[in-house]
């Protein structure tokens, strides 16, 4: 959606959508009956998605039956090209679009829709959510749609990857050449795909929403940082450094969580990709009502105190286990990889040029790596958590009770804290190192 132009906003999910109801092979809904036939899912929003950078499109098909693979591969070419785009198909469409936007105007979306208008200011990613607008929903013609169909359905922008447990994985590569080959382009030479750059900024950027309908109070800390790549071992390396980091620090949030009258029921921390430019490292907390500023003070407090002191080796070290258990598992449960996995895998491929290195090279270079990384290397991650560092702070509450005003005295409270040093190392529980230090008598 984000190469939308403004009369286009929400155009590239009506394409989504018309792409389900005809192209040129399959007509009424055929594709419909088709999925329905096989007892798959079917409908724009189980078997396609439209975000800001992408739009996939998913069938699930048994691969018992040859002749049903050949044909959701032609339908999938058919989307490629063939979509059919008429007033009248414009028409039928129109109805579901607008309940989906309905539907989403609901507390959840309108905090969400809020949220990344935030995110994204300054940037043309807040002016793009992939819903797009009423007016545009309403009002645009076939003409624009079939426009912009033309221009960025472009085969050279598309990737096909078929997983499965298939008995010939050659045979699947020939039908696919075979129902792609025989499509052509409207737009050559292809459309160049523009970069959108998201401005950085230093001074924080706060919202408090109040919604009634809203579950809970919560807190939500977002960093925003540029996208990086995995392409050499170092920087595989670096990722792993980036999992223990975020990994060591869920431990102790953990255990605050656990202590008498803690800051929050629960809080976590992980990096997530947003957007193809830009990635965040996001800590998000739920906490009882009138607790949103403690909670959020004793967050920014626990990414301080990471900063100043690091992570002991005990801690490195357990977090290190943890992840070698899992890479383990994933190793010997190699055969029951569920397909959903490795779809992920190849779609970061195509997305984002991440690499598919298969799970016994991933294993041995987790062991191999995984020792060596040490405490200084985890601890320079807590450098990008910091209020200064593109931060959006949110906090949702079902009643009014803080205000901007407070969050920036508690961002304010913290980072003079942190000059200070006056927030102390993080207490190691005492482990003793014997659970039963006197035999009992025997019975």
């Amino acid at each position: 959606s984000v190469v939308e132009e403004e009369d286009e906003r929400g155009v590239a999910h009506i394409v989504e959508h018309l792409a389900f109801s005809a192209t040129s092979r399959y007509t009424n809904h055929d594709i419909v009956r088709f999925l329905e036939s096989i007892g798959a899912e079917f409908g724009a929003c189980q078997n396609a998605l439209t975000s800001s950078d992408e739009t996939i499109y998913e069938l699930l098909v048994p691969v018992d039956k040859p002749g049903l693979l050949s044909q959701a591969i032609s339908v999938l070419a058919e989307f490629s090209s063939e979509v059919r785009v008429s007033a009248e198909d414009l028409e039928k469409e129109r109805g579901a679009v607008l309940e989906e936007y309905r539907g989403g105007r609901n507390a959840t979306g309108r905090m969400q829709d809020s949220h990344w208008t935030l995110l994204f200011e300054g940037s043309k990613y807040a002016e793009r959510l992939p819903i797009g607008t009423e007016k545009v929903i309403r009002t645009v013609t076939h003409e624009t749609v079939r426009n912009f169909y033309h221009k960025w359905y472009n085969l050279s922008n598309m990737a096909v990857f078929a997983v499965g447990d298939f008995p010939d994985t050659q045979a699947v590569v020939e039908l696919i050449k075979e129902h792609f080959g025989q499509k052509a382009s409207i737009s050559c030479p292809p459309p160049v795909i523009p970069e959108f750059p998201v401005p950085s900024h230093i001074e924080p950027r706060f919202s408090c929403f109040v919604e009634s309908e809203a579950a809970g109070s919560a807190v939500v800390i977002s960093c925003k940082m540029p996208a990086g790549e995995i392409k050499t071992v170092k920087d595989y390396r670096d990722s792993l450094a980036e999992s223990i980091f975020h990994c060591a620090l869920n431990q102790r949030l953990f255990k605050l969580s656990r202590r008498r009258d803690p800051p929050y029921f629960s809080c976590s921390s992980a990096a997530d990709a947003l957007v193809r430019p830009v990635k965040a490292y996001i800590m998000t907390s739920s906490c009882r009502e009138k607790g949103t500023v403690e909670a959020l003070e004793s967050m920014l407090v626990e990414v301080a105190r990471a900063r100043l002191y690091g992570f002991s080796e005990r801690e490195i070290s357990i977090v290190r286990a943890l992840m070698m258990s899992e890479i383990e598992s994933a190793y010997l449960e190699r055969d029951q990889m569920q397909s959903t996995s490795l779809r992920d895998e190849y779609l970061q491929h195509f997305l984002r040029e991440e690499p598919v290195v298969g799970i016994d090279y991933e294993a041995r270079l987790q062991k191999t790596l995984l020792p060596y990384i040490s405490s200084a290397e985890v601890v320079k991650f807590a450098e990008n958590f910091s209020t200064t560092s593109s931060c959006v702070i949110k906090i949702v509450e079902p009643r009014a009770h803080a205000s901007l005003e407070d969050l920036k005295a508690v961002v304010l409270k913290v980072n003079t804290l942190e000059e200070k040093r006056s927030i102390p190392p993080w207490e190691e529980e005492q482990i003793p190192e014997e659970i039963v230090s006197q035999s009992p008598v025997p019975g």
